[in-house]
């Protein structure tokens, strides 16, 4: 008979597991993939407990999505992921390294090690840093001709101009800047002490409008909008899926 092993043990050891299962498809210089992507996710003060819950438990889904994982076996080189989290200046972390997805077992383990991984911190929302730090990630690895992606997923509203800029320099590497802005429309403030106002009512014309002004960037740059925190797992679904079949049309043109 097989003994039993106690659940905290089994708690405690998947991340090593997943950790050594996703090692072994580590990117390495001379790896030819089609697609990298930096997975950059905003974990800064603004989003509580349940709502970093919500997001983690939506890489989980994704990632052991039939479609996805489709997705991701039509591309022959497979495709390399780094998942970042950012919030202050100085809290921008690498969570996973670089990982390639080929197959179902690559692309679930990344899945699993992104939602199993401790939240990093819960400082404030320096997105320009973090983009500029996604770019670094980018051209200091030797992907030769894959197309390159920073995604970010974020419900910060403005950062006075500074992202536009990161923005700039990251396309002018070659780089394309997808966004899931999460449009948070818990009230933030009151005006007189009276009236309350949200999120999504700043800046003018609202977060999707500055997400367009001033994140995206580059070819076939979109943005896929989640209107609350219940509805990241789904937007997150549908714009791998269009990254993932872009992609795919780039390699299969003459």
């Amino acid at each position: 008979m097989w003994p039993t092993i106690p659940v905290p043990f089994l708690r405690r050891a998947l991340p090593l597991l997943l950790g050594g299962l996703l090692s072994v498809a580590a990117v390495t210089p001379t790896r030819a993939v089609d697609l990298a992507i930096v997975l950059l996710n905003d974990v800064s003060g603004s989003i509580d407990s349940d709502e970093f819950n919500m997001i983690k438990e939506g890489y989980r889904a994704a990632f052991s999505d039939p479609e996805i994982i489709a997705a991701v076996e039509a591309h022959p080189g497979g495709i390399a992921l780094s998942y970042v989290e950012f919030s202050g200046r100085n809290e921008i972390v690498a969570l996973t390294g670089w990982q390639v997805l080929t197959d179902d077992i690559t692309t679930r383990a990344f899945g699993e090690a992104v939602a199993l991984a401790p939240r990093s911190s819960t400082g404030n929302t320096a997105m320009a840093a973090s983009l500029r730090e996604a770019t670094r990630m980018l051209t200091s690895g030797e992907f030769a001709s894959a197309r390159k992606v920073i995604d970010i997923a974020s419900d910060n509203a403005s950062d006075f101009g500074r992202a536009a800029r990161a923005r700039d320099a990251a396309v002018a590497a070659g780089i394309t800047i997808n966004a899931i802005p999460i449009i948070d429309s818990k009230p933030l403030g009151t005006i007189d002490g009276r009236l309350t106002y949200a999120e999504n009512d700043w800046p003018p014309g609202g977060v999707v409008a500055y997400y367009q002004r001033n994140v995206i960037g580059g070819p076939g740059a979109f943005i896929v909008e989640a209107h609350d925190y219940a509805a990241f797992p789904e937007a997150l679904k549908r714009k791998l899926l269009l990254e993932l079949r872009i992609a795919a049309t780039e390699i299969a043109l003459p």
